[in-house]
């Protein structure tokens, strides 16, 4: 059996703290000893086991949260976060050797605020989470979480609770999108953002980008926080192909304008795919924009890692959505499905693209009109867009001329090899089918293989046949 010993050094005016233990315990007994313990423990604390010695030192204040409070911050700032994702019912038991933040399965997120608590919250979701290997993963967003919690643990137990609170959000967003303590500077971008985004420049709203490189170095004597007070700095950058770029300190670097290809590839909406692209530099780079709509997107090693839409902040793990879907098996394929649902959803054109797998083909006939079967149909509209695919599969198009396809009313639909069947296919739905038309048409498309939809407000959501469920779907993938 492992033996933990612990030494504690503290100076005599802690001494004096934990005698007070005794007269004070009795309203809340274990909080009061874990936070006066807390105090107590100073830059010398040694914990040896098995011949291993680990140092804490300099360990901040804290103050115990407990179940019912960690529960209301979780589901009110974390899981609008993700979508599709909740909170089991019950807490589980935990201990010191279990971390803050653990992956429990692929579709269970354990965490606690600090490593002495003794429950643990378990966040969970039918979509699998983002492994190790991906860029955008949901424990780094729940990591933050924690760590903004824990800095705020002990404000949160006085009179200024709310108006904390009010902040959470962005300091969690800026704490998961940076490292080496950059997350203020970047809230400090955010929040410009969101002041861009209230007004107007000589009556249209304005579209901005700002690049935050740490590794330059900009004019001390022109730091971001002065020149964003002049009228011109709002039109400096069009947050598509131009981009205002800082330092590190939030110093001026420059003005950089991009090149946009209409055949790039990225896990991000292809109007931004040049500022992402300039994020590739270097892996410390981050930029933010600001669009028309009033939305604000983050983006780092070249992908969309945080998007506030209506107020909402969502966090982007492509990697999962995109490993969820079944068909087809080329990876390749099904990477561009998802941009090309990202570039519908950012147009705000809405879409609906399905995927027949190879063994539904014959059955996907009573739904699919004659007239809408490319290789087939002799209607001109059929023909035309024949023409112009020329007979290329989905990933082999243009981004922009997927886009445009998908922006046809009615469905888009390709074989599990990528190949177009039909582009503004109107459906033969079942009757009895809930939800919208592009809700319902994508269901149907989900009993032959793959159904997405991609809303007028940008959500996107990809359906697949129940297998427990006869002639029934379910939703295995929400973005946004």
């Amino acid at each position: 059996m492992k033996t933990t010993h612990l030494t504690i050094k503290i100076s005599p005016e802690t001494s004096e703290v934990l005698n007070r233990i005794s007269e004070e315990y009795s309203s809340n007994k274990s909080a009061i000893i874990k936070s006066l313990l807390n105090k107590a423990i100073t830059s010398n604390i040694s914990e040896k086991s098995d011949n291993k010695t680990t140092s804490i030192k300099n360990r901040s204040e804290f103050v115990s949260i407990d179940e019912n409070l960690l529960r209301a911050i979780a589901e009110k700032f974390l899981l609008p976060l993700f979508s599709g994702a909740s909170l089991d019912a019950a807490a589980s038991a935990s201990n010191a050797n279990e971390s803050t933040v653990a992956l429990i399965d692929p579709q269970t997120i354990g965490f606690k605020v600090d490593r002495l608590d003794n429950y643990r919250l378990k966040f969970r979701r039918d979509q699998p989470f983002g492994l190790s290997s991906d860029i955008s993963r949901e424990t780094q967003v729940i990591e933050a979480f924690v760590a903004v919690l824990n800095r705020m643990s002990v404000a949160l137990h006085g009179p200024l609770k709310d108006d904390l609170l009010t902040t959470f959000q962005r300091q969690v967003v800026s704490e998961a999108a940076t490292e080496n303590g950059g997350a203020p500077k970047l809230l400090q971008v955010i929040d410009q953002m969101a002041i861009w985004a209230t007004r107007l420049y000589e009556g249209a709203p304005i579209s901005s980008a700002i690049g935050i490189d740490p590794t330059a170095n900009g004019m001390r004597d022109l730091p971001l926080s002065e020149i964003v007070h002049e009228d011109f700095c709002a039109v400096l950058s069009n947050g598509l192909d131009t981009i205002l770029t800082v330092d590190g300190e939030l110093n001026l670097t420059g003005h950089e304008v991009l090149s946009l290809s209409s055949k790039a590839s990225g896990l991000c909406p292809l109007r931004h795919s040049a500022v992402a692209e300039w994020t590739l530099a270097n892996d410390r780079r981050i930029a933010v924009v600001l669009n028309r709509l009033g939305e604000i997107l983050i983006f780092r090693n070249g992908q969309l890692l945080f998007a506030r839409r209506s107020g909402n902040w969502h966090f982007l793990t492509h990697g999962p959505v995109i490993r969820q879907m079944s068909f087809p098996r080329d990876e390749n394929i099904r990477q561009a499905i998802y941009e090309t649902a990202l570039d519908a959803s950012f147009a705000r054109t809405g879409a609906c693209i399905g995927v027949i797998a190879s063994r539904s083909l014959r059955a996907a006939k009573e739904i699919i009109a004659p007239d809408d079967w490319l290789l087939s149909s002799k209607a001109k509209k059929t023909k035309a867009i024949s023409k112009i695919v020329a007979g290329r599969k989905l990933n082999e198009l243009e981004r922009t001329l997927r886009q445009e396809l998908v922006a046809i009313d009615g469905a888009t639909i390709v074989n599990h090899e990528g190949e177009i069947i039909s582009v503004g296919a109107i459906l033969k739905i079942d009757g009895g089918s809930t939800g919208g038309g592009r809700t319902a048409a994508a269901k149907q498309l989900a009993q032959f293989g793959l159904g997405i939809k991609v809303s007028q407000d940008g959500a996107i959501s990809g359906y697949q046949r129940d297998p427990a469920t006869k002639g029934a779907t379910k939703a295995v993938f929400k973005v946004m």
